[in-house]
């Protein structure tokens, strides 16, 4: 009993550090817009943790995070977003990631990228690395054209952070004319 406390504490104490971290860097032109922001990323979360809930804190399945996360953008046109990978189960701190970058990949398609167009699409695809890593690619096509921000965004900021400074992986972040390129290299377990 004890040791379940013990990890229930632990597990607690990283959710609540996650939150605080969200809140901390989030950064917005008005107090709705933060209060936004700060919403949207702390549902992203919820929703993984629903995930590792059904698994038993096992972790969250890939493909049922992608589609979580993306869900409010696929009812809207058939074939708006693509999803596609061989099935991956992310223990909960890569998941988190992984949550929150779709989130905000997805949030700024939504403001400026591909999801802003009727006509735009995102096709999210992964695979496994010969190494037993992750490869995933998020890419955008058929929205405005695109320019590289003028400024570090919370958004690039956590996956740069996170991904590389926590997890030991690579961000490479490319905005075509077309649209943005996103790719991310995980190791896994």
């Amino acid at each position: 009993m004890v040791d379940l406390a013990r990890e229930a504490e632990h597990r607690t104490k990283s959710i609540l550090a996650t939150v605080l971290a969200t809140v901390r860097l989030s950064r917005a032109g008005t107090s709705d817009d933060l209060k936004q922001l700060i919403e949207g990323r702390i549902a992203a979360l919820a929703k993984v943790h629903g995930l590792f809930v059904e698994s038993r804190w096992a972790g969250a399945e890939l493909h049922s995070l992608a589609t979580q996360e993306l869900s409010p953008y696929c009812g809207e046109t058939e074939g708006r977003v693509r999803i596609d990978g061989p099935p991956v189960m992310l223990e909960p701190s890569t998941a988190q990631t992984v949550a929150i970058s779709l989130h905000e990949l997805a949030t700024n398609a939504a403001k400026y990228g591909s999801l802003s167009a009727a006509g735009g699409h995102v096709e999210i695809t992964w695979s496994r690395t010969t190494d037993g890593g992750l490869s995933l690619r998020w890419i955008e096509s058929g929205g405005p054209p695109v320019t590289p921000p003028t400024h570090r965004g919370f958004g690039r900021s956590i996956m740069e952070n996170i991904i590389v400074g926590q997890l030991g992986g690579e961000v490479r972040l490319d905005w075509h004319a077309q649209g943005l390129t996103c790719e991310i290299a995980l190791p896994l377990a």
